[in-house]
């Protein structure tokens, strides 16, 4: 529910599909073999400094990307930026094993990861090379790595369940329930958290659990439980966002005790995320109401922004200086905006966010990928100034890499 809700606008007004090809791209260098472009200064190299790398899908020019009325035979490539500079582009299509979704690539560490299914395969490539392979096929919700080994998350495509995954090979799997979406490591330690159903007396039921130092233990066990939003790790313990039976706001669970949040007036709870600001713990909500949903912030229980009715979070960033996140606008006749520490932005008008990870900050300064509803240039959002993204299409990812 929550994914859906954040996707949703963003979603019906652009992202349509693309197919196989690459245009030619400045100053980029073909590799033959694989079909991939590679520019001056290539993703992946030894950084030096804070380096912020943004993904967009780039288009033909004059190409209408929003409706995509040539979907399956119009080129298309996924594009790295770093700093503002093209460093790498990867073709798109079925023939490259390379999707269109732009939940199925991420930046780490400067390289760019893919994941694609195939017949009975998930296909996983790194800079438009082929990585690693295994049987399945499954999509990539979280991908870490410790050291050399990679840390999946996956779910199944037929609906039915979850596997983690370490370096392809799977450690545990589900064949019901879902994962809380994210990889957490913690003293070598890989951390996730899920849930499954199971048959009682009353019916189907919840339980959650975590997977911790490679074993899994039940979390939650409270008997008056009644939902359970999120469970997450802060400051070396499991805690958890959850309804209870005979308490009307949600409760933070964590290693202090328990603690209810305050809900604005008339509000009830449609799904939430707990987080990590610093040394704070966090909770981000989105709330209903007789007349529209909403999003609120909460940090150390306070409740600190509870954004106007219809505003919703798409994107957030949270770190040790505290907490962001861009509100894509109510209707296409309205402005989004950006909140940032307690400071509220408003950005360019037919603009708005087309992903869950269109946000990061680096050395103080906070960036943003914003995609035009109008099929105009992406923009960069940086502390309130603009840049232009030249390319035919849309922003996906944004993400900061900050050397130890």
């Amino acid at each position: 529910m929550e994914r859906i809700v954040r996707m949703c606008l963003a979603t019906a007004l652009a992202l349509s599909a693309a197919a196989c090809g690459v245009s030619e791209f400045g100053d980029f260098v073909k590799d033959e073999s694989n079909g991939v472009w590679v520019g001056p200064s290539s993703g992946g190299t030894a950084v030096s400094q804070s380096t912020t790398y943004v993904t967009a899908f780039d288009y033909p020019e004059g190409y209408d990307w929003r409706r995509n009325p040539e979907k399956g035979s119009v080129r298309c490539s996924l594009v790295v930026f770093a700093d503002d500079r093209p460093v790498l582009k990867v073709p798109v299509g079925d023939v490259y094993s390379v999707s269109d979704d732009p939940d199925m690539h991420r930046v780490i560490d400067g390289h760019l990861y893919t994941d694609f299914a195939a017949d009975n395969q998930t296909v996983i490539k790194k800079d438009g090379k082929p990585f690693l392979s295994f049987e399945g096929r499954e999509s990539v919700e979280d991908m870490i790595f410790k050291g050399d080994t990679l840390h999946l998350l996956c779910h199944k495509r037929d609906g039915k369940g979850f596997t983690y995954r370490v370096n392809g090979e799977p450690v545990l799997e589900r064949d019901n329930g879902y994962t809380f979406s994210r990889l957490i490591c913690h003293e070598g330690s890989v951390f996730f958290a899920f849930s499954e159903q199971i048959l009682s007396s009353e019916g189907n039921k919840e339980r959650y659990y975590c997977f911790k130092n490679g074993a899994v233990e039940q979390t939650a066990l409270r008997e008056d439980v009644k939902k359970v939003w999120d469970v997450s790790f802060h400051k070396g313990a499991v805690c958890c966002l959850a309804s209870l039976t005979g308490i009307a706001e949600p409760v933070l669970i964590s290693k202090t005790g328990l603690q209810a949040l305050p809900l604005p007036y008339g509000t009830n709870i449609v799904s939430g995320q707990v987080f990590s600001a610093g040394d704070a713990i966090g909770v981000e909500m989105i709330l209903s109401s007789e007349s529209a949903i909403s999003s609120a912030l909460w940090l150390d229980g306070r409740l600190c922004q509870s954004f106007a009715s219809g505003a919703v979070v798409s994107s957030i960033w949270t770190g040790d200086a505290g907490v962001a996140c861009v509100l894509n606008p109510r209707s296409v006749d309205d402005r989004g905006s950006v909140f940032r520490m307690g400071e509220i932005f408003d950005i360019p008008e037919e603009y708005s966010c087309f992903g869950e990870k269109s946000i990061d900050m680096a050395d103080g300064m906070l960036t943003v990928g914003l995609s035009s509803l109008a099929g105009n240039r992406p923009l960069l959002w940086k502390d309130g100034d603009v840049d232009e993204v030249d390319v035919n299409g849309y922003i996906c990812t944004v993400s900061s890499v900050v050397p130890l």
